[in-house]
């Protein structure tokens, strides 16, 4: 295994709030190319002893501390990645919450390990704790943030830096999502906030709108630091119809990269 920010040495840590530091550390296999193993450390750096409760949110969400607090932990990366969207239900917790206490000077390390390209395999709610895919390769800065509980309040806390390559590349990573600029409704284009410089290319095609219905956005001209594209109706995504007539996109929505079509293969098509 091979630390993934280069040095077998420790990173410091990410900025105290309130006595605390959050530290993340992420190590990959050079011979799978694939897989994560992920270690956060939450210091006390202040004089007193401090006592950290979960927060899980529903009845059916179990676990200690430790437990509570890798699942809580939400990534952030560079370039960014489509966050989750969609909806959550659950019974709301009404039993105690676990707690542990961390000395003053002391340090509380939580590990685990992933198989894909995710760097997390459990979340307590997927909107607010992002576990991005990393779908393409590339070498990705990734932060963590995780907000504790210290029984008086709670804190919010951010994690040094590391670099994540995916796929066993260092190369900067194809943009995969970004915002929309401008929407002319009457020409059914779009403007979005990334261009070459982002690696994006004429045809590519994003996916942009709500729940309620989305569009699809095919890049039509590539400029630096932004492109152009016509937008058409997107009428299925996964296995359910999505709303035939949807209302165009409105600035500022997010757009996201849709994996190309797989070229068809000549020799297949030779004999038609």
């Amino acid at each position: 295994m091979t630390n993934a920010h280069g040095s077998g040495a420790l990173p410091d840590p990410g900025p105290e709030n309130d006595g605390l530091r959050l530290r993340l550390v992420i190590t990959t296999s050079e011979a799978s190319k694939e897989g994560f193993d992920v270690r956060i450390e939450v210091l006390n750096t202040s004089e007193q002893d401090v006592t950290l409760r979960a927060a899980w949110m529903y009845e059916k969400d179990d676990g200690d501390l430790q437990e509570y607090l890798a699942a809580a932990t939400s990534i952030e990366c560079y370039p960014a990645i489509e966050p989750w969207m969609g909806q959550i239900h659950g019974a709301e917790r009404n039993s105690s919450q676990p707690e542990q206490g961390l000395k003053a000077g002391g340090v509380l390390s939580i590990t685990w390990h992933t198989d894909g390209r995710r760097l997390k395999s459990r979340v307590t709610d997927p909107i607010r704790v992002q576990n991005p895919e990393f779908a393409l390769p590339g070498l990705y800065s990734v932060h963590a943030a995780l907000i504790v509980n210290t029984r008086d309040k709670d804190v919010l806390l951010r994690s040094n830096e590391q670099l994540v390559p995916v796929g066993g590349s260092y190369a900067m990573p194809k943009h995969t999502y970004g915002r929309l600029h401008d929407v002319d409704k009457e020409a059914k284009t779009a403007t979005l906030n990334l261009g070459a410089l982002h690696k994006i290319e004429r045809g590519d095609e994003f996916r942009t709108g709500t729940l309620m219905g989305f569009w699809k956005l095919i890049i039509t001209d590539v400029r630096p630091d932004f492109s152009i594209g016509r937008l058409e109706p997107l009428l299925r995504i996964g296995a359910n119809p999505t709303n035939p007539n949807p209302a165009l996109p409105e600035r500022n929505m997010g757009a996201t990269l849709m994996p190309r079509s797989p070229s068809p293969n000549p020799a297949s098509t030779s004999g038609l």
